[in-house]
């Protein structure tokens, strides 16, 4: 072995055992029970020694290969944002037009005009002539027969006590003819009703619904 090898090996050896002793040291150092002054005597001979630069500086290296590889990364993901915001800012207009004729086939219609445009029509003005020409002129005869009957009591009680037939006199008679033509009366509407207003009513009425939908 040549003399140059020798020494190779020497300070290899030498080398290695410094690192073991360094190793030892540190594993032999309490860092949690010692006191301050000698944990900063501690780090003073780590910074001291010959490799401490070395690590310190593959630490570095690799922290900035860590924050280049995490900038790279963070760049693709805002470079697909960025392009899916795109491609949906350009899919967007296509679709609008679409959307505005589903709400104007859906739009709902409107209701007090079209039950103003049945107030004013012929059909819906019919109905109302009809119901009228019944309801006043029964309405009017049916008070005056009430007021006969009220006036006749109050005014001539020699008329309403005459007997007719046994205990039956003419104020009891007139009396029972009162709930008579009541009945008498809601039949009449009843039937004029269903001969003259509806079914025009009814059909006024499905008129309308379909004018709703």
């Amino acid at each position: 072995m040549s003399p140059q090898e020798l020494a190779a090996e020497s300070s290899a050896e030498q080398l290695s055992r410094a690192e073991q002793s360094r190793s030892a040291g540190e594993e032999s150092f309490d860092w949690w029970s010692a006191p301050p002054e000698a944990r900063e005597k501690q780090e003073q001979r780590r910074e001291a020694e010959p490799g401490a630069g070395a690590e310190s500086g593959d630490d570095s290296g690799a922290q900035a290969g860590a924050d280049d590889v995490d900038a790279r990364v963070h760049a693709d993901v805002r470079a697909d944002a960025d392009a899916d915001a795109e491609v949906d800012a350009d899919a967007e207009p296509d679709a609008e037009p679409d959307i505005d004729l589903d709400l104007e086939a859906h739009a709902a219609p409107d209701e007090a005009a079209i039950y103003r445009a049945v107030h004013e029509s012929p059909e819906f003005r019919e109905i109302r002539t009809r119901y009228r020409r019944f309801v006043l002129p029964a309405t009017a005869a049916f008070l005056l027969w009430y007021l006969l009957y009220v006036v006749l009591a109050v005014s001539a009680p020699r008329l309403m006590a005459r007997p007719i037939a046994g205990p039956l006199n003419t104020a009891w008679l007139l009396g029972l003819l009162q709930f008579v033509s009541t009945f008498l009366l809601a039949w009449l509407y009843a039937r004029h009703a269903r001969a003259h207003r509806d079914r025009a009513a009814l059909g006024l009425r499905w008129e309308t619904q379909d004018r709703l939908r």
